[in-house]
């Protein structure tokens, strides 16, 4: 059998092939190590390795609170990013594994689009700080987007006790108490319902669900001076175009709720205010009637409140105040307490200065030409309020605990149970001397209280006892 032919190969085509191969590692060598420059690209045109960016750090306006600022000008996919440090690690650890997780997922997200089209993306992180005494609320706003039909809006919120070093939550806040939680969560909720910023937007069951009381849906808030805000994400609750939808609650209308470190000092004006009372097992509410006076419906509560020796509290509207003067002083010769809650009911957040002044200082002028002396609160129309509303009425502010929702349901029927579905010590109830079922569903609910050993006593001493 013949051996197949063979063709032998030059020794000079040797010699090419490692000439080639030499002059390939040289250059190699010279683009990646002379030139200090990686030589492999992404097919965008972007390098491989991390993008880079301009780190820098200053201290922030609170004590033992350093601002790290993080920004990247890639022309495809630049960022902006600002968090906090402190001068404690666990806290700065769980910061920075969020902050460095985001920074990842925007980045390798654009280059795996950019891999196949050309987008150019953005991410913004910025802060916010707000301080409670020594509790401090860093609140981290996350705009990602990777084109144009992919963006998302998130909140993230970093809560830390900056005299222990302790990390604290909602349980934190209200004690532990699943009681004070489900009060709170119906709180919230009928406060969302409520607020006509989202009355078209607001996706009820989805308010349901993400207002149901369980301790791990209310992690997102802050603690401010006066108030608690709480966040909800882009489209959690209700349309995308709708934002972030948040909630701010003055820490006045929740304090019995609140653990002792978290309560605020309720002052009045009142100097025959009682002495504080501990008393843990002396049980005590404050009913509170909202827009009027009414000329029949508020002389009917008056009546019951009467019959039961029952003490409240009426927040009444300037313009039926001016309607009705001497049925405001009927209320006030009662023992019961008056309240300013402005002259035609708006929106205060959505107004500005001047009609915000107006509104208020109209409306004590109603009550003093009626009943001789200034109003006992403040109570801002649907609970809505915020910095520069409490900046411009410097009076003390008071809402709720308990939401009959009898402006909603019109129903006799169902103000005792609503009452009853949240019923604690020291609540401040919140109903309407303006409709004709308050009046006509109230005697049910003065028998139980009164059954149940409850106290009926103004929103002034209900604080006071908080």
């Amino acid at each position: 059998m013949k051996t197949p032919y063979r063709k032998r190969r030059g020794i000079w085509i040797d010699l090419l092939l490692v000439s080639m191969i030499t002059l390939l590692g040289s250059a190699i060598i010279y683009l990646t190590v002379l030139n200090d420059q990686p030589i492999f690209q992404a097919e965008d045109g972007l390098s491989s390795d991390t993008t880079s960016s301009t780190i820098s750090e200053e201290q922030s306006s609170f004590p033992g609170v350093r601002i790290v600022t993080d920004v990247s000008n890639d022309a495809k996919m630049p960022f902006a990013i600002q968090y906090p440090l402190t001068e404690y690690e666990t806290l700065n650890d769980t910061i920075l594994s969020y902050i460095n997780d985001a920074k990842d997922y925007y980045i390798s997200m654009m280059r795996l689009q950019q891999n196949v089209h050309e987008l150019t993306g953005e991410l913004n992180i910025s802060l916010q700080t707000f301080a409670h005494q020594h509790y401090y609320s860093f609140v981290l706003t996350n705009k990602t987007i990777l084109s144009n039909t992919e963006h998302e809006t998130t909140i993230m919120t970093f809560l830390i006790d900056n005299k222990a070093g302790e990390i604290f939550n909602m349980q934190t806040l209200l004690n532990q108490d699943e009681a004070s939680l489900k009060t709170f969560a119906n709180h919230v909720q009928s406060q969302m319902a409520k607020n006509p910023e989202f009355k078209d937007a607001l996706n009820k069951d989805k308010l349901v669900a993400a207002t149901q009381p369980k301790w791990d849906l209310f992690e997102r808030f802050a603690l401010k001076e006066n108030a608690l805000v709480l966040y909800f994400d882009e489209g959690e609750i209700a349309n995308a175009t709708a934002g972030l939808p948040t909630v701010e609650i003055p820490l006045s209308s929740i304090n019995p709720l609140l653990a002792s470190d978290f309560q605020i000092a309720m002052e009045t004006e009142s100097s025959t205010a009682p002495k504080q009372n501990t008393d843990a097992a002396h049980k005590r509410i404050a009913l509170t009637f909202d827009d009027g006076p009414h000329p029949e419906v508020t002389k009917q509560i008056l009546e019951l409140l009467e019959k039961y020796n029952a003490k409240a509290t009426f927040f009444m509207l300037g313009s039926r105040v001016q309607c009705y003067p001497n049925l405001a002083r009927e209320v006030r010769d009662a023992g019961h307490e008056i309240g300013n809650h402005t002259w035609t009911h708006p929106v205060l957040t959505k107004m500005p200065a001047a009609a915000i002044k107006k509104e208020y200082e109209s409306t004590e002028q109603a009550i003093k030409a009626a009943i001789g002396q200034p109003s006992a609160f403040f109570r801002p129309p649907y609970g809505a309020t915020n910095d520069s509303v409490r900046a411009l009425i410097q009076r003390k502010s008071v809402n709720w605990t308990i939401d009959t929702l009898d402006w909603k349901h019109r129903d006799p029927t169902k103000l005792l149970p609503m009452i009853q579905k949240t019923l604690h010590n020291n609540a401040i109830v919140l109903m309407h001397d303006i409709h004709q079922s308050t009046a006509d569903g109230l005697e049910p609910v003065l028998q139980y209280l009164q059954s149940e050993g409850y106290e009926f006593v103004t929103v002034s001493e209900v604080l006071n006892y908080s």
